[in-house]
């Protein structure tokens, strides 16, 4: 996780040189006051500040090489020119100075040097090993001397890069393997370079913005309740709108004191505001750095930053989760992912509603830029699969930062600094088109009343999606607050039903822990898990629109119950409670087969029944000693008694007839037909008389 106050600004003035009238200047830097700020560092090696329009760059240590890069606001990827005026002031006139470009770090750079004794050089660094790509070749007719101003120029065309001294070309190389997107000034050895100007050229690609853009609310400062004289970041707030978690950093309440990064946390109050934060204590936070990445839509689970070790004192690279417990948040165990690395000091991911993929925000050697984003899936023995990149539509050649992926499981807002934009980094959102999780819409830029000049990210809403939540940085050097905005229609990710609900055990109507676990109607592929909570048995999930669902829960030693939904068609977003009751394996005990489901005024089973009934047949297989009575029930009608005899009684029997098929004993199973002579509900209301018209079945023995 990292805190990036950018101060680049994008500028957009406009200046007549005949050799870049095709392309615009997206950088302008003359070191002038309201000009892009670099920085300024005054210790005894290096310093480097900006005087009378000039940056001055003095190297006093030993004779090293000394990169000074900076993000020049272009996609390397695409055709640009850069052009850099500088000259070497003091030192000896054969080292080198000039520019850096396709810089990442030190170790993987390229670097255009000439001399004030009249030679040029082209040299790269891959994974720390040199290579030079043009040995040091005299120009002393183009290039001037101690105390003069050269202007060193290099322009992609096509496949090919182009070198320039003094508006000369001399040299062309075949465009080579990205590494970064920085470019800058390098000097080698003891002396002091001038730099009076530095621009950069190239096509401006429009901004794609979403619709209505401009139709975004006012932000809202959450206030003092949420917010400190600290930078307060990485907002996660609960599908349900009652929990939000941030990472808050230089503060001197941390854990680990004013530079460490600490998780707070803050609930709902009475008429939609917050709670004081409360820092989430030990065992999440220790001295190391400690941030939320996601809250599981149950509420029970958080994925964190960083692995945890044994001690809880020092921190390794890597994510982990915790699970809510009667004693709190447990101890954080990592989340094992298969060959899972980051060559990228920085990490973010989110976790996807179903609780079964999470998107990861890392750098891996096929990464198109900086950081990408990747997609990793939960495997039948709990760890996760080998992260695969989400393709060049969503990652750009720069760093893609702190996804979020909606609660519809398809829409995904992140932070990108390489999509057109507005500033150092802005917000973007794109929709998942398929299964792959390999294809997505176009990302769309959310506009000006989004994204500013500065560093905007963590971009993160609740399943109703009426709201999102973000952090803005007021004015450049201020520190990160967290802020709410209302969102346009067109902004909000597809409407989803989301549950809520109490797991009870039906003897007792406690609340109990479970797992609960969704499906498609008549389909055994899980589509999500959730959890109820261990104290209060409470549960949340969503279900996006355009299936019917099935949903039970499950606890050792418990009959599972089932329920279904159908959310085939939905407008909006909306709320519904449906509480699960879990009965004891025990003699007498009878429970409902909700998803049971016959032809119409017929005993032929339809094929979305069959998951529940092979339910049934688990129980009974991993219970050899069991037997059950499966009895049928009707509605309350006007057929007559025989008729409603016969028909529930046929419905048992083919339920029976179902089991029998499927291996288990016929002798274990009695099948019954009690008519409408045990009705659940006696009004007449066609809801209620549906409830009527039931499979039951109860346990005889065993």
């Amino acid at each position: 996780m990292r805190y990036i106050t950018l101060f680049l600004i994008l500028a957009t003035w406009q200046i007549n040189f005949a050799q870049y009238t095709k392309a615009d200047l997206v950088y302008k830097c003359d070191f002038e006051p309201g000009d892009p700020v670099w920085k300024e560092y005054n210790d005894k090696a290096f310093s480097a500040h900006t005087k009378a329009g000039k940056l001055v760059l003095e190297h006093q240590g030993k004779d090293e090489v000394w990169n000074e890069p900076v993000d020049l606001l272009f996609n390397p990827m695409y055709d640009h020119e850069v052009e850099v005026v500088l000259c070497q002031v003091s030192g000896k006139d054969e080292l080198a100075y000039g520019m850096n470009f396709n810089y990442k770090d030190a170790d993987n750079s390229y670097t255009f040097n000439i001399s004030a004794n009249g030679f040029f050089t082209i040299y790269h660094y891959q994974k720390g090993v040199y290579k030079e790509d043009i040995a040091w070749k005299e120009s002393d007719k183009i290039i001037k001397g101690l105390s003069k101003y050269n202007k060193l120029g290099i322009s992609k065309k096509a496949d090919k890069i182009h070198f320039y001294i003094n508006s000369t070309e001399v040299a062309s190389l075949i465009y080579p393997k990205y590494y970064g997107f920085y470019t800058g000034i390098c000097i080698g050895g003891v002396m002091r370079v001038e730099v009076d100007h530095i621009y950069a050229y190239q096509k401006k690609r429009p901004i794609r913005l979403v619709e209505n853009s401009n139709s975004f609310g006012k932000k809202i400062h959450l206030g003092n309740n949420i917010n400190s004289s600290g930078a307060d970041i990485c907002p996660v707030i609960s599908a349900d709108e009652k929990s939000l978690y941030i990472t808050r950093t230089f503060y001197k309440e941390n854990t680990g004191g004013y530079d460490d990064y600490d998780i707070w946390v803050s609930t709902i109050a009475k008429e939609n505001t917050w709670n004081k934060v409360k820092n989430i204590g030990a065992p999440l936070n220790n001295k190391g750095n400690n941030f939320v990445i996601a809250v599981s839509h149950d509420n029970n689970t958080l994925i964190l930053g960083n692995v945890y070790s044994g001690e809880g004192k020092s921190m390794g690279k890597g994510l982990s989760f915790s699970h809510w417990t009667k004693n709190g948040w447990s101890y954080p165990k990592q989340m094992k992912i298969k060959n899972f690395y980051n060559n990228n000091e920085y990490n973010e991911a989110c976790l996807a509603p179903d609780g079964r993929t999470i998107l990861l925000c890392v750098e891996r050697d096929d990464t198109y830029g900086d950081k990408d984003l990747y997609f990793s899936h939960l495997m039948p023995d709990s760890t996760w699969s080998e992260p695969q990149n989400l393709g060049p539509v969503v990652n750009s050649y720069s760093s893609e930062t702190g996804g979020f992926l909606a609660s519809d499981g398809k829409t995904l807002y992140y932070s990108s600094s390489g999509h057109p934009g507005y500033g150092g980094n802005d917000i973007f959102m794109t929709k998942r088109l398929d299964d792959t999780w390999k294809h997505w819409s176009e990302p769309k830029n959310l506009g000006p009343k989004i994204n500013t000049k500065e560093w905007d990210a963590y971009y993160t809403m609740p399943a109703s999606g009426k709201y999102a939540y973000m952090i803005s940085v007021p004015k450049p050097g201020e520190k990160a607050d967290v802020y709410k905005i209302e969102q346009p229609e067109s902004v909000k990710p597809e409407p989803v039903v989301l549950i809520h609900g109490i797991v009870h055990n039906s003897d007792t109507k406690k609340p109990m822990q479970a797992v609960i676990t969704y499906y498609e109607l008549g389909s055994k592929k899980i589509l999500g898990t959730a959890s109820s909570n261990a104290e209060t048995g409470a549960f949340t999930f969503a279900l996006p629109k355009g299936r019917k669902y099935c949903f039970h829960a499950e606890h050792e030693g418990f009959i599972s119950v089932n329920a279904n939904l159908d959310v085939t068609v939905l407008d909006k977003y909306k709320e519904e409670n449906i509480d699960l009751y879990l009965s004891p394996i025990k003699t007498g005990q009878s429970v409902i087969l909700h998803n049971i489901f016959f032809v119409s005024d017929e005993h032929r089973i339809l094929p979305e029944s069959f998951p529940e009934l092979d339910k049934l047949h688990d129980l009974l297989a991993e219970h050899p000693e069991m037997k059950i009575e499966i009895s049928g029930h009707t509605s309350i009608n006007s057929s007559g008694e025989k008729y409603n005899h016969d028909l529930s009684t046929g419905r048992a029997e083919a339920v029976k007839k179902y089991l029998v098929m499927k291996g288990i004993n016929e002798k274990r199973i009695t099948a019954k037909g009690y008519g409408f002579s045990k009705p659940i509900y006696t009004e007449k209301k066609e809801e209620l008389q549906a409830k009527n018209r039931r499979i039951e079945f109860s346990i005889i023995s065993g």
